[in-house]
C-alpha cells in the first residue's frame, strides 16, 4: 500500500521539506519559550534590559534541558522494567526448581 494513499494525500512530501517543517517548529517553540522567560524575568526586574540575541539560545537551552530530563526519566523507567523482569524470571526459576507450581 502506498503511504501517501494511506494518509489521504496524492503527493508525498520530500524528506527535506518534512525536516524543514520540524526544525521550523522547534525554532518557533524555542523562540516563544525564550521570549516568555525573558518577559517573566523583566517583570520581576523591570530595570534590567536583555538583548534580543539571548532569546533563542535561552529557548533552545530550555528545550534541550527538558529533553535531557525526559530521557533521564525514560532511562530510569527502563531500568525499573528490566529489574522487575529479572526478579520475575528469578521467581519463576525458583518455582520450577522447588516444584511449587
Amino acid at each position: 500500500m502506498n503511504i501517501s494513499f494511506a494518509q489521504g494525500t496524492t503527493e508525498a512530501k520530500p524528506l527535506d521539506a518534512i525536516l524543514h517543517q520540524i526544525l521550523t517548529f522547534i525554532y518557533f517553540l524555542a523562540h516563544q519559550i525564550g521570549l516568555w522567560i525573558i518577559k517573566a524575568v523583566q517583570s520581576l526586574f523591570p530595570r534590567s534590559i536583555f538583548p534580543d540575541s539571548i532569546i533563542d539560545p535561552l529557548g533552545f537551552l530550555i528545550i534541550l534541558t527538558l529533553f535531557m530530563f525526559l530521557v533521564g526519566i525514560a532511562k530510569k523507567i527502563a531500568w525499573i522494567i528490566v529489574c522487575v523482569g529479572w526478579i520475575l524470571l528469578f521467581i519463576r526459576i525458583l518455582i520450577i526448581i522447588f516444584k511449587l507450581g
